[in-house]
């Protein structure tokens, strides 16, 4: 079936999930699951998956060069925000006593305050590129509020 007889993006997403993940794992660096995809099925149903391989075919790059943040690492970088936000709701406090927190908690996790903003400031870039907004405040500011 075709993308336009689904009633919504998320069946048609649903439908082609193996294909979706092969190609998230090659656009990630590793197109071996992708090609056995292509090996096995003859075609690929997506057009996310048929422009990301024609693009290789041509030369093209997609990406710029550089080190790549992979699937794992952007969500490693929304967990930690969930979290701190969470950590926020529970203390009723600001973003920066919330970090404080959740380094005295997850030392395993993220054990520098630097590295803990850098995945903050990602995860809030991730979340805009992805919904077109930066994630609302979860405490409201105040008269006596910390700073940020």
């Amino acid at each position: 079936m075709k993308r336009d007889q689904y009633p919504t993006f998320i069946d048609w997403w649903v439908a082609n999930e193996e294909e979706y993940c092969a190609l998230s794992t090659a656009q990630d660096g590793k197109p071996g699951p992708l090609a056995e995809l292509i090996k096995t099925k003859g075609q690929l149903a997506t057009l996310e998956a048929r422009a990301f391989v024609s693009s290789l075919v041509m030369g093209d790059s997609h990406k710029k060069a550089g080190a790549k943040r992979t699937i794992t690492q952007q969500s490693k970088e929304l967990t930690i925000l969930m979290i701190v936000r969470d950590i926020q709701k529970e203390f009723d406090c600001g973003e920066h006593r919330a970090r404080d927190v959740f380094l005295d908690r997850h030392p395993d996790i993220c054990n520098n305050n630097e590295t803990l903003r850098t995945y903050m400031r990602r995860a809030k870039e991730t979340l805009k590129h992805a919904v077109g907004r930066y994630p609302p405040a979860v405490v409201q500011k105040g008269t006596h509020s910390e700073p940020e």
